[in-house]
């Protein structure tokens, strides 16, 4: 088995995104990537920032959020308007491809959540991207 990194989270993030060309992100709107405690607009910021980055070389973001369905369109836009390309709202899309099928929980490799452990989630994903980066960037100069 190979070894990216001494974090089992951190390999198994990268075995995954390696595998399969693409990571599937579910992220929480309020306090994670939009600010609603004014002392988080920083912290927003950077989950944004990193969500971009990670969006660029591969990824499948769905919203899992707590807001009422009648919210979820206006939701989805407010996504959008951070420069992000979310592809559904509580739900795995019907397109994704999962041999164990889509009843139940959003499927996701990762849960982005400021309830839910927000600053070790995303050093892990910050360091999942930094590998992943790295070795197709070796990869491009074999070729």
């Amino acid at each position: 088995m190979i070894a990216y990194s001494s974090d089992f989270f951190v390999n198994r993030l990268v075995k995954e995104w390696l595998k399969h060309e693409r990571l599937i992100i579910a992220v929480d709107l309020d306090d994670t990537i939009i600010p609603y405690n004014p002392e988080l607009t920083d912290s927003c910021k950077e989950v944004v920032a990193l969500l971009k980055e990670c969006e660029s070389i591969g990824t499948v973001l769905i919203i899992n959020t707590a807001r009422q369905e009648s919210k979820h369109e206006s939701s989805m836009q407010q996504v959008r308007d951070l420069g992000l390309n979310p592809v559904a709202i509580n739900k795995t899309p019907e397109w994704l491809d999962l041999p164990f099928g889509k009843a139940g929980k959003v499927y996701a490799n990762i849960f982005l959540d400021d309830r839910g452990g927000l600053a070790t989630t995303t050093m892990q994903l910050r360091r999942a991207l930094e590998i992943v980066k790295h070795m197709r960037e070796q990869e491009s100069i074999k070729l």
